[in-house]
């Protein structure tokens, strides 16, 4: 069958991925909800940016460890079944995040966040290594935009109505909602049967697959870099985040459901901006897709500092959606040269070290820049994670990393799997 050109034409003809799709959409929905919910209850039980920002850095941090041997387990036992079970398990998280609603129980807040998360990467390394196996290798760069544009499709419904929800009648039906979405995701999921669910690793020990992983993404220059400018970039981005709910929630002061209204603007103006984008990214290059991820890197750096300066509210809000345009480009473009450079048999470990060097930068950006907001004020903040983003991708561009056409190879041709690992 030819390959589809456009994300509309992927979805349509690819019922299982269109399954798959439609799962992880339901409960992203359902987590946007949450978020906004998170926030609003932190705030009110504490009222400090830095309880904001330690809330983000225990959801991103659990990548490091759970992703990395989410990555691990994800190449040695059924995708699909690991995907179904820990749906399962975020639904009973999920719902269980109603015990915090309380300023003497608040600390629940943060185990729960921490299990969710830990839940959440095992989850997203299981599908980021058996969901491109039902997409052609042509088809990869519609098929991370079809990952990403869901997010930001129901990052603009749960967000802004996630925000209108939580102010009407607070928190609490945004955790069933939560709960209800991860139920609804492995009902889709256990309709889907095809695809590479198993990678046919061999069963040796999990320190040895650990590091043969890390081994991949070490001598592979491709996947080295890419792991390099995403340590980097997400150093701002994950603190600006944080800073843009405590512009929401203190600067502009618009409710409890504020940081939804941001989330809903992210959400639709990512979304159309990476359907427009998706099927010029697919007939790109790889150079022309290097040169994207660079330029998106810098744009948004650009763009962040800006949003330091006063303003109203409205002109705050056109801004991130400006922010917003310039990221999403960047998703299918590094998430196409990251599988076009990994083999099969190791996906599973090599996405979750992607994973993995993401969250922990977003981690530890979340938690500098809450203490920082309460001491150097926003303006300042902002101004400091724009330039990180920019200088990110200021040297990817200057590096000029040489991308080579890359032909995935059968597990069992050792030879071929030898020198894909090596990038030689």
């Amino acid at each position: 069958m030819e390959p589809a050109r456009t994300l509309r034409e992927l979805l349509v003809r690819n019922r299982d991925l269109r399954m798959l799709w439609l799962g992880n959409l339901v409960s992203v929905c359902g987590g946007w909800f949450s978020a906004v919910a998170v926030f609003a209850m932190v705030y009110e039980y504490s009222g400090a940016g830095l309880a904001a920002g330690l809330t983000l850095a225990v959801r991103y941090l659990p990548g490091v460890l759970a992703g990395v041997w989410g990555g691990v387990l994800a190449d040695r036992a059924d995708r699909r079944a690991v995907m179904l079970v820990t749906d399962v398990l975020m639904a009973v998280l999920a719902a269980a995040f109603l015990l915090a609603d309380d300023p003497e129980r608040l600390w629940l807040v943060y185990p729960l966040t921490f299990a969710s998360a830990a839940a959440g990467f095992v989850f997203q390394a299981a599908r980021s290594a058996w969901m491109p196996s039902l997409a052609q290798p042509q088809e990869y760069p519609l098929y991370a935009a079809a990952v990403q544009v869901n997010s930001l499709v129901f990052q603009a419904l749960g967000g802004l109505t996630g925000g209108l929800v939580v102010t009407a009648v607070g928190w609490r039906w945004a955790f069933a909602v939560n709960a209800a979405s991860f139920l609804l995701s492995a009902a889709l999921t256990a309709t889907v049967r095809s695809g590479d669910r198993s990678a046919g690793a061999p069963a040796h020990g999990w320190w040895r697959s650990l590091r043969e992983g890390v081994a991949v993404a070490a001598h592979n220059r491709v996947i080295a870099a890419l792991l390099g400018l995403e340590a980097l970039f997400c150093l701002g981005l994950g603190g600006a985040i944080t800073a843009m709910t405590y512009l929401a929630l203190r600067v502009h002061d618009l409710g409890e459901g504020g940081t939804g209204w941001f989330y809903a603007v992210q959400g639709a103006v990512g979304g159309v901006v990476l359907v427009a984008a998706a099927s010029r990214i697919r007939a790109m290059s790889p150079r022309g897709r290097h040169r994207v991820i660079g330029w998106s890197c810098l744009v948004e750096g650009v763009l962040t500092m800006l949003l330091g300066l006063p303003s109203g509210v409205l002109p705050a809000l056109a801004l991130w959606g400006l922010v917003s345009a310039a990221e999403v480009v960047y998703g299918p473009a590094a998430m196409t040269t990251l599988l076009t450079a990994t083999p099969n048999e190791t996906r599973g470990r090599v996405t979750s070290l992607w994973s993995a060097t993401a969250t922990f930068s977003l981690g530890v950006s979340s938690a500098l820049t809450g203490m920082l907001i309460d001491r150097l004020g926003v303006s300042v903040v902002f101004a400091v994670l724009g330039l990180v983003m920019a200088v990110a991708g200021g040297v990817w561009l200057v590096a000029g990393i040489r991308i080579r056409p890359f032909t995935p190879v059968e597990v069992g041709d050792k030879d071929a799997a030898q020198s894909a690992r090596t990038g030689r």
